[in-house]
């Protein structure tokens, strides 16, 4: 039907006689005029009309509709609009002799070749007719888009005022004066970061709380590593981290990414020598002296391990494949009898936690300090050993974890998670205390999950409940089970693994020896940094312990609900 309009529309203009013709198809109107003989239009669905033109000089526009007859009058062909479905286009086309169009604007016709109608490029006529598109952003110097500072970012001043944290407002992202001209390039990198989490709200930024990824964003704007304009709105800066720890919980293994802003010069590689490994490890100390810079303007608790320029589309979140945590034990968690240790020690286990003055630390630091040195000997044996050694093998493959987290229900896709393996090491001794620590490989893991995993492994390994309550716990069939956590404390994030990544990119053509594998497990610079600071870790979880009691305090806590389940399901210990 459109194209037998097209032909009788080309049929009423021949003989160089000048007319005005309305296709309509569905919703779009299109209104021609035509002057010459042998053109006419043919229209394909959903795309702008072609001009078919026989050997002619040919002009085609497109207008709006409001001026379409005008402009067909005074033969003005200038302006193109861009179409949109609703609305009329005007298309005018003038065929002469070569002589005669010498003077208009033209464009020469080839035989029996389609000619694509030229857009417009005045997007002063256009901005009217584009003011439905609500997806086109504004970008007018006065109407620039400007988002508020994240309300738990160093940006926000109400945040800074309560932890009395000041900017250099002279001296912005300090850099000097003579570096300021300085030409800056943005580069995608991973850092590798350990922190001790004591003091911290969490890894993740959350309002009115100090958290480590306020303290990374804060020491990047002080370094010049990214823009004032930046600051507080991750989302620009392409942020991203591999795991969120909970309040109080450690790590030495980290990884962020971000696109961060740096000299030229600090970019550059040094390509006189031709061999590969040269230039990755020119790369590799170049990007030290950042790695530095950034660590200067970071607490003591906070250590920047790596720094490593990665390809342009890479997620620390997304393309992380495996974590490995690491959760340290205290022996005497494993005795058989916490009440009778605690009796002979003349504390109540009988009274409610809401008659103590401090619900979340009810027993007194004397009664705790006692009972700590009680339990300060004690050594587990090779059987409660083997009971915990049992416990956390059953969670390794795929199970439905959602009694191990919150808000999760049976059967719910999201609650399964695929564990590579849960083991236990060797005793250690620190300080006269012996601790068993555990390590957990999957590939990713839900809030509290690890620490209720190693709850319920404990209440096995001490007798406390039988094997058989870990199957219920991890049935979907069963009726949902409320676990206790163990202390945030013991915990900490050992190492991150980026197998997938590191694959991609070196059977890419396009990789470049910018870029090195994101693997810290070999032997190396980074590799010692990060093994020394494991190390801190460590000390500090044993160092803690003596400080605050976290563990004697969960071991009064629960010391009668540790025994809900023996009473709830009738298991023999």
């Amino acid at each position: 039907m459109i194209l037998l309009a097209a032909r009788n529309v080309a049929a009423f203009i021949k003989n160089k006689i000048s007319a005005v013709a309305t296709l309509k198809t569905g919703t779009t109107t299109f209104t021609t005029t035509a002057t010459g003989s042998n053109n006419f239009i043919c229209y394909r669905p959903y795309q702008q009309p072609f001009l078919f033109a026989d050997n002619k000089k040919s002009t085609s526009t497109m207008s709006s509709p409001k001026d379409s007859m005008e402009r067909a009058k005074d033969g003005d062909t200038t302006n193109l609009h861009k179409r949109d479905h609703g609305e009329s286009i005007t298309i005018t086309t003038t065929a002469a002799a070569a002589t005669d169009d010498s003077n208009s604007n033209s464009s020469k016709g080839k035989g029996n070749t389609w000619k694509k109608a030229k857009k417009n490029k005045n997007k002063t006529n256009n901005r009217e007719s584009k003011k439905h598109n609500t997806w086109m952003k504004n970008l007018d110097d006065d109407k620039k888009r400007d988002d508020p500072p994240h309300t738990g970012s160093f940006a926000n001043p109400a945040l800074r005022e309560k932890f009395g944290v000041v900017l250099d407002d002279e001296n912005k992202n300090n850099i000097k004066e003579d570096d300021a001209n300085e030409k800056t390039a943005k580069r995608k990198v991973a850092v590798l970061v350990g922190f001790l989490g004591t003091k911290y709200g969490g890894f993740q930024v959350n309002p009115e709380q100090r958290t480590l990824q306020a303290e990374l964003e804060l020491a990047l704007y002080r370094s010049g590593m990214i823009s004032q304009s930046n600051f507080g709105t991750p989302q620009k800066y392409s942020w991203s981290n591999s795991a969120r720890t909970d309040k109080g919980v450690h790590a030495c293994a980290q990884v962020c990414s971000l696109k961060m802003e740096l000299h030229e010069d600090e970019w550059t590689v040094n390509t006189d020598n031709e061999k590969e490994s040269n230039n990755t490890t020119e790369v590799q100390e170049r990007l030290q002296i950042p790695r530095l810079r950034l660590e200067k303007h970071l607490p003591d608790d906070i250590r920047v391990l790596d720094v490593i320029r990665t390809t342009r589309n890479f997620c620390a979140k997304t393309q992380r494949d495996r974590v490995r945590y690491q959760y340290m034990i205290p022996s005497f968690l494993l005795h058989a009898d916490w009440i009778s240790v605690m009796e002979s020690q003349g504390i109540d286990t009988k009274k409610a936690r809401q008659e103590h003055e401090n619900p979340k630390h009810p027993l007194p630091t004397e009664q705790a300090k006692s009972l700590q040195q009680c339990l300060y000997d004690y050594r587990s044996t090779i059987e409660s050993r083997n009971r915990l050694k049992t416990a956390l093998r059953k969670y390794e493959g795929t199970h439905s974890f959602h009694n191990f987290t919150k808000g999760l229900k049976p059967g719910m896709a999201t609650a399964k998670r695929y564990m590579e393996s849960f083991q236990i090491q060797d005793p250690v001794i620190v300080n006269g205390m012996e601790w068993i620590p555990t390590q957990v490989l999957g590939q990713s893991f839900l809030l509290h999950q690890i620490r209720k995993m190693v709850c319920v492994a404990i209440d096995i390994a001490r007798g406390a409940v039988s094997i058989d309550f870990m199957d219920r716990a991890l049935s979907m069939t069963e009726e949902p089970i409320a676990l206790h956590i163990a202390p945030a404390q013991g915990l900490f994030l050992e190492m991150s693994y980026f197998d997938g990544y590191n694959r991609r990119k070196n059977t890419q053509k396009s990789n470049n020896n910018d870029t090195l594998d994101l693997n810290w497990t070999v032997d190396g610079p980074a590799n010692k940094r990060w093994s020394d600071f494991r190390d801190v870790v460590r000390s500090h979880i044993v160092e803690e312990e003596n400080n605050q009691l976290n563990f004697i305090q969960y071991m009064f806590l629960y010391v009668q609900s540790l025994f809900v389940c023996l009473n709830t399901f009738s298991f023999d210990s």
